[in-house]
């Protein structure tokens, strides 16, 4: 039997259990399981259908043994991705992607009846309520230790505990250059006065950035020299930064340079996995907020029929097919 974990949200009024599959995925179950507690942002999919997830403070290059995919997952399916930005998922309905994503657990049975109610919260939440509704993840039994010491002594350099220190701060509240950007503060983006196209553009190429490009930086650090990953990031970087910096996301193109020029002095692969690893920490807290806050609510004026709804977007859970 797996470990078992408590996955909460206070302002919903909601617990369940949950167990781990120890069996199926130890080393990433090890992972996550050396994460915890932790109270973060929680997110609901806006493409992928009937599930919730969030960004979990931990980036986990753990080897993967079983995976499944999104459609075919049960309700109550824990799932952890760790190439779209270390999230956990849980499946409280019909999934919509095909895509595969690695097997971290499941609610028990008898917990799988409340998942909708969390599911319309969230939903409804992140589509245009932009209510802040954190979920709470800790060991099922109570004073277990999973964690010695602080994380910080995982990171040896002062720049490493920065991107540390900074991802911690941000981790329960929205980061101030983010909420400049959503609220059109940053001068001299968007054509003609508009910011809309520039709050646009600053959210998708900070997912693609750090989801799609620094990850998979950090995953090539053990087949690559330390010298080709230097060299690599030295010329995919900047453009990402420069424009994100220009947008109004300051401190993270300083926090770039800095993880540039520590790169390019690393020492073995070590060290530049764990200069990734810090980066990605923080990384991943700023595509979490901006996630939440972008107006998803625009998709009511590009909908399509579904289900007999007369406003598609609205909460409607699909039926489960047996």
């Amino acid at each position: 039997m797996g470990r078992l974990i408590d996955i909460s949200w206070p302002s919903v009024g909601i617990t369940v259990v949950a167990e781990l599959a120890d069996e199926l995925n130890p080393e990433m179950c090890e992972e996550f399981w050396r994460c915890l507690p932790f109270k973060v942002l929680q997110a609901h999919p806006v493409v992928s259908g009937e599930s919730l997830y969030a960004w979990a403070p931990v980036v986990s290059s753990a080897p993967v043994h079983v995976k499944e995919r999104i459609i075919d997952c049960p309700v109550g399916r824990l799932r952890f991705s760790q190439s779209t930005g270390n999230k956990f998922s849980i499946q409280y309905g019909k999934g919509l992607e095909p895509l595969y994503q690695p097997v971290l657990g499941m609610v028990l049975p008898e917990y799988l009846h409340l998942l909708p109610k969390v599911g319309k919260e969230v939903w409804e939440s992140i589509f245009w309520r932009k209510d802040e509704i954190f979920v709470h993840v800790a060991p099922h039994e109570a004073g277990v230790v999973t964690r010695e010491g602080s994380e910080r002594d995982d990171y040896p350099t002062e720049l490493m505990r920065a991107f540390i220190d900074e991802a911690n701060r941000i981790q329960e509240i929205e980061p101030e250059d983010l909420r400049a950007i959503r609220l059109g503060q940053v001068k001299g983006t968007g054509t003609f006065g508009q910011y809309f196209s520039a709050w646009d553009f600053a959210q998708n190429m900070l997912r693609d950035y750090i989801n799609y490009t620094m990850y998979v930086m950090l995953r090539l650090a053990d087949k690559q020299s330390p010298q080709i990953i230097s060299q690599t990031i030295d010329e995919i970087d900047p453009p990402y930064t420069t424009y994100l910096g220009h947008s109004g996301l300051v401190q993270l193109e300083a926090f770039a340079i800095q993880m540039r020029d520590a790169v390019r002095e690393a020492k073995d692969a070590e060290e530049v996995k764990l200069i990734l690893s810090a980066f990605l920490r923080y990384g991943n807290r700023l595509v979490a907020w901006a996630y939440h806050y972008f107006p998803w609510h625009i998709g009511l004026f590009y909908n399509r029929p579904h289900d007999g709804q007369e406003l598609p977007g609205r909460f409607l859970q699909a039926p489960i097919e047996p």
